[in-house]
């Protein structure tokens, strides 16, 4: 079976996102970018929509993972050391990105909303380029989250 992954939007966002995500997973995320700008284009409603699909990707095996009553936990560690980092240490985009994930984690939908908001509001280019650089930084994780979770076709019986 011969599948070609889509390089152009499609008419359901969903199926756009997963493109984008299996581009990333078989080592060509270049081929996501041209996928994900409509999201980014489309305003704060379609960004904000991609953050937290990208979130609920990274997080959904977790998720299932997690106890009852449980929640998730933001544990920053300097590369350097192994010891506990400060977040506010990180680059806003990946601060916002690591936020991000665990308030969404969490279902604190109001705390994700409000840490998006809090990025872009300045309006400026460099509230532009954190967007941008968080964005990158949520594809990353959901890409390594489903390369850690889905079994290459072959392997399927």
């Amino acid at each position: 079976m011969n599948h070609q992954i889509p390089t152009t939007p499609q008419d359901n966002p969903a199926e756009t996102i997963m493109a984008a995500l299996a581009h990333g997973m078989t080592g060509n995320p270049e081929k996501a970018a041209p996928l994900l700008e409509p999201f980014i284009n489309g305003g704060r409603a379609a960004t904000l929509g991609l953050c937290a699909a990208l979130a609920e990707t990274t997080i959904h095996t977790d998720r299932r993972a997690l106890p009852k009553n449980g929640a998730f936990g933001l544990l920053v560690l300097d590369p350097k050391t192994g010891k506990r980092g400060d977040i506010n240490a990180l680059p806003a985009g990946i601060r916002f990105a690591a936020q991000f994930t665990a308030a969404w984690a969490n279902d604190d939908r109001d705390t994700a909303h409000d840490l998006f908001d809090a990025l872009i509001h300045p309006g400026t280019e460099e509230a532009a380029g954190a967007l941008a650089e968080g964005i990158r930084a949520l594809f990353a994780m959901a890409v390594e989250a489903l390369n850690k979770t889905v079994r290459p076709m072959g392997d399927v019986l």
